[in-house]
């Protein structure tokens, strides 16, 4: 009879997995990583590293398949805010600590690099960020009827704008803010919200 898979286990693993090829992909490169280093520093076969990722892309679409839930997650609380423009500056604010990190910065261009290699990686990328985008639009249109932003705010050109400012702390440019203390911070992404939205 066959064995039934732990799927909670499994998962588990997966991630560890996931953690240790995202590592090596920072230190190594994507390309000058292959699967065998992620094999040895995850302590096991090429077999069984196939069992949970085929290959190096399907590592990719792991970690792309992990960031639009967390901004799933993030759109989810954003959607629920009673004070929206208060409750923006809070969301960039953390995505924006999170992104500039130095290990975090390097993956993300790895992956952008590979997406402009990898048709199929870049129209994963290109997925995921229409995606953002039409989920933060719709959002900043429930906003403006609610009568939480300014009636001549654009819900789509918002909606780059806050993809471009989160795309650009996560290439690096972000450190600088990053570094400024919390309230320098958020009065900072304060300014650039209610410009934007028209609350000012």
């Amino acid at each position: 009879m066959a064995r039934t898979r732990n799927e909670e286990a499994f998962t588990a693993r997966r991630a560890e997995i996931l953690r240790v090829a995202e590592r090596l992909f920072v230190e190594q490169g994507f390309h000058q990583t292959g699967m065998a280093a992620i094999c040895d520093a995850a302590g096991m076969s090429p077999g069984a590293l196939y069992r949970y990722f085929p290959s190096k892309a399907d590592i990719i679409r792991a970690v792309v398949a992990e960031e639009r839930a967390g901004a799933a997650a993030m759109f989810d609380a954003l959607e629920q805010a009673n004070d929206f423009p208060a409750r923006l500056v809070s969301a960039l604010d953390g995505a924006i600590m999170e992104v500039s990190d130095t290990a975090y910065a390097r993956l993300a261009l790895e992956i952008s690099a590979e997406g402009a290699r990898d048709k199929d990686v870049g129209a994963l990328l290109v997925e995921a960020e229409n995606e953002a985008h039409a989920r933060l639009q719709a959002i900043i249109e429930r906003a403006r009827r609610g009568g939480q932003i300014g009636a001549t705010a654009d819900p789509s050109a918002c909606a780059s704008m806050i993809l471009m400012l989160v795309q650009g702390a996560a290439s690096g440019f972000g450190a600088q803010l990053a570094a400024r203390k919390p309230a320098a911070r958020k009065a900072a992404l304060s300014r650039f919200v209610a410009g934007m939205l028209g609350t000012a």
